[in-house]
């Protein structure tokens, strides 16, 4: 076997044996933003995720417990950031949050503070 499948046959056994939330992230919805915005917020969201030991990201929706959705809104003051988690079974809001991003690279902040108080 490669070592490849072999790291994610134990990444599969870990996360089976700790208890894991199982998370899915649909690609980001944006209006009037630039797609390359949305997958930046993205990737950030997954490396922030990762840190997490209580949340494993799957990359099917049927595997997982939550659907977290993200979107970028153009405002006249800048762009809505949304975080919503949902239950996978049937689609009910847990949570949402919103906050305003004046710059990209505000992006930062507002993905930390949701990774660290919202998603486990």
């Amino acid at each position: 076997m490669s070592v490849r499948v072999v790291f994610m046959a134990m990444m599969f056994c870990t996360a089976m044996l700790c208890g894991c939330s199982k998370v899915y992230m649909p690609p980001v919805q944006v209006e009037g933003v630039h797609p390359d915005y949305g997958e930046r917020l993205r990737v950030l969201t997954k490396q922030y995720v990762a840190i997490d030991d209580n949340v494993t990201l799957v990359e099917d929706e049927r595997q997982s417990d939550r659907k977290l959705q993200l979107q970028l809104v153009r405002d006249t003051a800048g762009v809505v950031v949304v975080f919503e988690m949902r239950k996978s079974k049937d689609n009910s809001l847990i949570w949402v949050y919103r906050h305003i991003a004046y710059d990209p690279n505000e992006f930062i902040p507002i993905v930390s503070r949701v990774s660290k108080e919202k998603i486990r």
